[in-house]
């Protein structure tokens, strides 16, 4: 399967999501620029090669807590942790053996369902892939509030189960 936005879907709900955190100045997030190096202008096409980014797709200050996340998106009836790229795993473990909190938001399309995946959680898991039961039963599930992510439960969440 072929899906030409893949990921915009849940990027666009986070973008939306931070310009309310913003108005209410409840904490900061911001989203990370690709790196990326041009190659090549051709008849208004440009070509570029993306390079491994340094920080996660956000970032962001809760209340004096630093944070990092990911965000990712499945059409499956799973989340296989293989999405995570080798960088983007390495820097949410930096995160957290720092105290700062690291996390994934995963979005299930099929379900239309928003979940946390904490980096502890990833780092304690046997199997590649998580079923869509284990999201359900085990980690905590975000509500879109009139199509707004409430980060404030994310975080109050995070800071309540690491202190």
């Amino acid at each position: 399967m072929i899906l030409k936005n893949k990921g915009k879907f849940l990027e666009t709900i986070i973008n939306k999501s931070i310009q309310m955190l913003e108005i209410n100045n409840e904490g900061l997030i911001y989203k990370m620029p690709v790196n990326s190096n041009l190659f090549e202008v051709n008849n208004n096409v440009i070509k570029a090669k993306l390079l491994n980014n340094t920080f996660c797709d956000y970032i962001g200050l809760y209340k004096g807590f630093y944070f990092e996340f990911e965000a990712k998106e499945t059409e499956k009836e799973y989340f296989s942790v293989t999405n995570i790229r080798k960088n983007q795993y390495t820097k949410l473990k930096k995160v957290h053996e720092n105290n700062g909190f690291a996390f994934i938001l995963v979005y299930f399309h099929k379900y239309e369902s928003l979940y946390v995946l904490n980096i502890i959680d990833i780092l304690s898991l046997k199997n590649k892939k998580i079923p869509y039961e284990v999201f359900a039963e085990k980690y905590i599930k975000i509500d879109l509030d009139n199509g707004n992510i409430n980060f404030n439960k994310i975080f109050n969440h995070l800071i309540n189960y690491t202190l």
